[in-house]
């Protein structure tokens, strides 16, 4: 975390550290298992001949058996499938050979309905395209996203683990959920002969995950014939039925568009890409995504196609990363972005989850949460690609993800020219001096850049105002309540002592003199 002074940092620090655990796996299930503050410990036991196989296969298919178990499942260890996945090995930062590869684990391979903690694949990726900080967090934004300023439904979840493998310390690896049947079924989406699955592959190009090889094509994938959507080669059962078509015009794309596509789902995908600077997806490069589409010639069904993201390892490019695709716009950015309707829709949405979701309080608090659980895991990790093997070095880089953030969310407002007022007083946020409190005359007495609409404290705060919990005396409970609301803004916050309508480091100065002062 980024300090202004020595003393608040460390209190906060400690407090962060004490309420904020590793966790452990019992009594997890889907979705808790990905909750990103969980960071479990993870073992793989099998022959070191086979290991050595799965090390070196460069086909990504030969699959090796393993036993599988998190600490403190030792009594109940799986038989599970094991492989390696596509990507480059890790070296280690100082000097050896890289064995810190990606892998898939299948848990139920050889036992049918075996599953761990409601999951019956995982995929552990190691980083290799950026590092598994910046990949996982970019995970958790799109998740972050998935409330109605942005998809609309469940997007993707993913949290980090510590991996042995016959003992051995292989680091820190991303846990990222795997967009399988479980993954449908999980989110009560799957019937079958009613829903298909598939991951786009390349350009044109996109395989059926799940769903009947006996009728690969949904009604949607039939439908939308025209470029950039369909399955280009003609030998392919995905090709639409009737063949390649023109794609209609601005007001025939909207309305087709708009039956057959969740298209708030679609655009806060490429929205959420676009803002983490992800080069590597559907929009920018027409690959690493996935879509779920739904039998829509029953009549019952009324959901439309659901767009997922996958595969964010190329995440936290330039801050000046173009959310439109730049001099070199891809197909679907053309299609799209190029629709004024389909533009506007983007636009909006990327500015509501700047303003919402994706506020920079929001995923500073993101980045708060996840540093005591993961620094000292991350430093340990001889192949975590930061240069660095200590916990002073893994914080540098965690506070350079922090400004990473802040600039990107200046540039992309800049970018849309999103202008913000919460409160609706016709007052833009930036210049509010109560953006969470309706204040359109924007009084304030005492000078101190706080509208008397929401200032707590007129002139200097009263002893009571860090009094948080209203119980003599200030003591660990007001702490608490201040560091579970940190970077927060809101009106009323109850950890907001001087009234600005935000919870941070001033808040946290205020508390500590009064307590250090013994206030009563």
């Amino acid at each position: 975390m980024t300090c202004r002074t020595l003393s608040p940092c460390l209190i906060l620090s400690l407090f962060t550290c004490f309420f904020i655990g590793s966790g452990s796996a019992s009594g997890q299930g889907w979705p808790d298992i990905f909750a990103p503050d969980l960071l479990l410990t993870l073992n793989l036991e099998l022959n070191s001949s086979d290991w050595n196989i799965i090390l070196n296969d460069e086909t990504f298919e030969i699959e090796r058996p393993a036993l599988f178990w998190a600490n403190g499942e030792e009594d109940n260890k799986l038989f599970v499938s094991v492989r390696r996945k596509s990507g480059d090995p890790i070296p280690s930062a100082f000097g050896g050979d890289g064995v810190k590869i990606s892998l898939k684990i299948d848990i139920n391979q050889y036992i049918d309905e075996q599953e761990w903690h409601g999951l019956i694949k995982l995929s552990l990726e190691n980083g290799d395209d950026n590092n598994v900080l910046t990949e996982g967090i970019a995970c958790n934004i799109h998740q972050m996203a998935s409330g109605p300023q942005g998809y609309g439904y469940d997007s993707w979840r993913g949290n980090w683990v510590k991996l042995y493998i016959n003992g051995e310390y292989m680091g820190v690896y991303f846990n990222a959920e795997q967009l399988d049947k479980r993954f449908m079924q999980n989110r009560g989406v799957y019937v079958w002969h009613e829903t298909w699955l598939y991951q786009y592959r390349g350009e044109y190009n996109f395989t059926l995950e799940v769903g009947d090889d006996l009728n690969p094509r949904s009604p949607a994938v039939n439908e939308l014939c025209y470029l950039p959507f369909p399955y280009a080669n003609p030998s392919s059962p995905l090709h639409p039925e009737g063949g390649l078509c023109l794609a209609p015009d601005d007001a025939g794309l909207v309305t087709q568009l708009n039956d057959l596509i969740n298209m708030n789902g679609m655009l806060s995908m490429a929205a959420v890409n676009a803002f983490v600077a992800n080069p590597d997806s559907l929009f920018s490069h027409q690959r690493n995504s996935h879509f779920l589409d739904f039998n829509l010639d029953n009549p019952t069904e009324t959901r439309k196609r659901r767009y997922y993201p996958w595969d964010v390892d190329a995440s936290n490019q330039g801050t000046d990363f173009d959310i439109y695709g730049g001099s070199s716009p891809t197909e679907y950015q053309q299609l799209i972005f190029g629709n004024p309707t389909f533009r506007a829709q983007y636009e909006q949405i990327m500015c509501d989850l700047i303003n919402g979701p994706l506020s920079q309080a929001n995923i500073l608090a993101l980045i708060d949460a996840i540093e005591p659980v993961l620094i000292q895991a991350v430093a340990d990790d001889p192949y975590n690609k930061l240069g660095t093997n200590d916990v002073a070095g893994v914080a540098e880089e965690f506070d350079s993800i922090r400004s990473w953030y802040v600039d990107r969310i200046a540039n992309v407002i800049a970018q849309v020219g999103c202008v913000f007022d919460f409160d609706g007083d016709g007052i833009e946020d930036s210049s509010d001096n109560c953006p969470y409190t309706y204040n359109p005359d924007q009084s304030d007495a005492d000078d101190d850049s706080i509208g008397d609409d929401c200032d707590k404290c007129v002139g200097t705060c009263p002893c009571s105002a860090a009094n948080l919990d209203s119980f003599d005396p200030i003591d660990l409970n007001d702490f608490t309540i201040l560091t579970g609301q940190w970077q927060q803004s809101a009106a009323n916050l109850p950890g907001d002592i001087n009234g600005d309508e935000t919870v941070n480091i001033l808040d946290l100065e205020i508390l500590v003199y009064y307590w250090l002062s013994s206030c009563l």
